[in-house]
């Protein structure tokens, strides 16, 4: 095979972009999004909106009979249709419009016009809210188009699995997993811990006990000026793909050991002074990446593409990864077809492409370096991927190692309004001494039987 070394300069998305397979800070939940318009071939622009930090963006649009609607919350949909399926089914003998709305934006755009003959052809779901139109029964059942399934063969099965509503009916699919790993700087792991590979370094923070150990010998050999970690964003998302129950399992809220785990670890590297504390996604939380004051991250497949690489040019050729204390994934995008659609058929014909095309996936994953989701084609191109950004290391290699051991059934329709209490209200001032245990985890409590009436919550 050919050797593909991943230039620093392959990724030009921009940092806001990488809601495009990611999930937003507010727990398991999802990434704040990036600014929408519409594609080349949309219809005519749409009337101009802001999100609640002001950004403007374009509301989405449909086109009416004979176009084909897109609606998106990533411009990675716009390029994978512009540049790659236009390319090769140039004569559809129609349109297709894609509009681009801010994640943040994307359900409150979409939930009033759901289910009506306002509603788009075709939507793309990101993990943080994705299960609640897989379970919504207003997607098309993908099942009854043959070579589409046929393809899905390929597709790994958690992937399948989250796209997949719970009496069985496959609604959604998506081209990409998004396994986790942490992220570290090599130097100042050869400098202050003795630390010289990938295997030393997993060695050492193998599981959580190991984690905590090394991030106080970092803290004694440096005077605690370097961090293990920004804060508790680090910690969260590998604590919370480790459980064993998702938020919500028989209309009961679930507080499953691990987030126990979670709230206790982030407290004592607080205590301690083993992490920064930075709000994830925040100034200090990127500038870290840059800096000698941070020793690594945890970050997906996209968090490395569109977060560590263009945050961290100064600091390129220094950073590797490892597994660390747990495996995980985050984040995800699926796409599927609207019932209202009256062109069903066609949104297949684009699914099927996007999601099980193996030209496609090989194309999209060395253009790209994205692990895509044909288990096929990973297969085929983990071995001889270089990153220079990584030292060289095989980053596609080192993902695909994670991808058999992520579990999605813990992904739940409620995961983005929970996680998102559940950091605010208990993990948060928990950490910080704010609140005892019990006091943060009884506001949690409250605040989700506010959201969710309907859900036990004892």
């Amino acid at each position: 095979m050919i050797k593909k070394r991943l230039l620093l300069g392959l990724t030009t998305l921009s940092a806001l972009a990488l809601v495009a397979c990611g999930n937003g800070d507010t727990g398991a939940g999802g990434d704040a999004g990036d600014t929408g318009d519409t594609g080349d071939n949309g219809s005519e622009e749409g009337e101009v909106l802001e999100t609640e930090d002001g950004e403007e963006f374009e509301a989405p649009t449909t086109g009416g009979a004979g176009v084909l609607d897109v609606w998106t919350f990533t411009d990675e949909a716009q390029t994978m249709i512009n540049d790659y399926y236009l390319e090769e089914f140039s004569d559809l003998g129609y349109e297709i419009n894609i509009s681009i709305v801010p994640t943040e934006e994307f359900e409150t755009q979409l939930d009033p016009v759901f289910n009506t003959d306002s509603a788009p052809d075709v939507i793309f779901a990101e993990q943080a809210f994705v299960k609640k139109y897989v379970e919504s029964g207003m997607l098309v059942d993908l099942s009854q188009y043959d070579s589409l399934m046929e393809g899905a063969e390929n597709t790994y099965d958690y992937v399948v699995d989250i796209g997949t509503q719970e009496d069985g009916t496959f609604v959604m699919n998506s081209w990409q997993t998004t396994p986790g790993a942490f992220f570290y700087r090599q130097d100042l792991a050869s400098e202050h811990l003795g630390i010289e590979s990938e295997d030393e370094m997993q060695e050492a923070i193998g599981d959580w006990d190991g984690f905590l150990d090394t991030a106080r010998e970092l803290r004694d050999a440096t005077d605690g000026s370097v961090y293990m970690i920004s804060g508790r964003g680090d910690l969260a998302h590998p604590y919370y793909m480790s459980r064993e129950q998702g938020w919500v399992v028989d209309n009961q809220l679930v507080i499953d050991e691990q987030i126990y785990e979670l709230m206790e670890t982030a407290r004592t590297m607080v205590e301690e002074g083993l992490m920064m504390d930075a709000d994830p996604q925040g100034e200090e939380y990127f500038a870290g990446m840059n800096g000698d004051e941070i020793l690594g991250y945890s970050l997906p497949t996209w968090g490395m593409h569109f977060w560590l690489v263009p945050n961290g040019d100064q600091t390129a050729g220094n950073w590797r990864m490892v597994t660390g204390p747990e495996p995980y994934f985050r984040g995800g995008t699926w796409i599927g077809i609207t019932q209202t659609s009256d062109m069903q058929d066609e949104a297949a014909h684009l699914i099927e492409y996007l999601t099980t095309s193996e030209n496609f996936m090989r194309a999209w994953a060395e253009d790209t370096g994205d692990v895509v989701s044909h288990q096929g084609v990973v297969d085929e191109v983990r071995g001889d991927y270089e990153m220079e950004f990584l030292g060289g290391q095989n980053h596609y290699d080192a993902f695909a190692e994670g991808i058999e051991r992520i579990d999605g059934s813990i992904i739940t329709e409620y995961d983005q309004s929970i996680g998102g209490a559940f950091d605010d209200l208990a993990l948060t001032p928990y950490s910080k001494g704010e609140m005892e245990l019990e006091e943060a985890l009884d506001a949690f409590r409250m605040e989700v039987q506010s959201l969710y009436p309907d859900i036990q919550v004892d």
